[in-house]
């Protein structure tokens, strides 16, 4: 096993610890900058999880579907202002078909938000969420996020539906530098 990237913030550990604790060995991903210091971590800690990238959200949870059809615990991992691109995906395959994925959402919108086209979605992901019946959690703080994405991920392949572990903008932002 390789050793931890030198720049990988501990989060990032944390939740690539927490996909693996939950057996899953498929990761389906969108391109995000705080969830590339996560790919990074997988890449060096965990050969045995097999990434995929995904052009568009909807197109992550059809290839997660498609891995679950064929035996495996898959995760996806987007962030929250492409929840809505896979809104449909979610509401007529994932769900209506017990199809399990352990979602991790890299959070936008939050409080400290930079950009203003970022909160409304930021703000509707839980009720989404909670709309649809996909249960979620949401991670603040490093030391509690390993155990959060495997309880998540726990869960959603027990109970044979999504689940939705939320990585808050307060944990995965890059630390402040002050002069």
């Amino acid at each position: 096993m390789s050793s931890v990237p030198v720049s990988a913030p501990p989060w990032a550990s944390a939740v690539a610890a927490g996909v693996h604790a939950a057996l899953s060995r498929h990761l389906v991903y969108v391109p995000d900058n705080p969830l590339s210091h996560v790919l990074n971590v997988i890449g060096a800690q965990f050969p045995d999880v097999h990434t995929t990238l995904a052009t568009r959200e909807e197109e992550a949870f059809g290839i997660a579907a498609g891995l679950y059809l064929g035996g495996a615990r898959p995760t996806v991992m987007l962030q929250s202002s492409g929840l809505g691109n896979s809104l449909n995906a979610l509401t007529s395959l994932l769900i209506p078909y017990q199809i399990p994925v352990l979602i991790v959402i890299s959070m936008r919108g939050d409080e400290g938000e930079w950009n203003a086209a970022q909160v409304p979605m930021g703000r509707a992901i839980r009720p989404i969420l909670d709309s649809m019946g996909i249960p979620h959690l949401t991670s603040d703080t490093a030391d509690a996020t390993a155990d959060v994405v495997r309880l998540v991920g726990q869960t959603a392949f027990a109970t044979r539906l999504p689940g939705a572990c939320l990585l808050s903008r307060r944990l995965t932002a890059p630390p402040k530098v002050t002069t």
